[in-house]
């Protein structure tokens, strides 16, 4: 086996680094701000892009988690007023469709502006043009091979 590139392991190692630093940033920010975990602002936030509903297994497939993790991390959302679990078509019952409540939409709302705040501050306001386009076909490639 060939050694490690020491400059594609240090990109690496960076990329590590500051995405865990970002997402720190963004639980804090999210957490005493809002009140909201970062991983329940994922969720509204996969609903919100999804236009308000989604089955399961596509919030778990968006957000690449297990569907077990998520049926457990639904379930307090749940209790919390935020989203509501419905069954799917009537031809398919086993599909369950995750909508979001009135509250969820408002959470979502608040805690959006707390999250763009953060991944503005710490992540877009360092990026060119140019490094919007070189990560662009950097992380193309990378998702294509996935």
């Amino acid at each position: 086996m060939a050694r490690p590139d020491p400059e594609r392991l240090a990109v690496w190692r960076s990329f590590l680094t500051a995405q865990a630093l970002i997402d720190r940033r963004l639980t804090i920010a999210l957490n005493e701000e809002r009140e909201l975990p970062l991983a329940w602002f994922e969720v509204l936030n996969a609903l919100q892009l999804a236009g308000g509903s989604a089955r399961v297994m596509d919030v778990a497939e968006h957000l690449v988690i297990g569907a077990s993790s998520l049926s457990r991390q639904l379930n307090r959302m749940e209790e919390e007023g935020l989203i509501r679990r419905d069954r799917g078509r009537p031809d398919d019952q086993r599909a369950v469709v995750v909508v979001l409540t009135r509250d969820g939409r408002d959470a979502w709302r608040r805690a959006n502006t707390t999250y763009l705040r953060i991944v503005k501050r710490h992540f877009m306001a360092k990026l060119a043009d140019s490094d919007v386009v070189t990560m662009q076909r950097v992380f193309g490639k990378i998702l294509d091979t996935l």
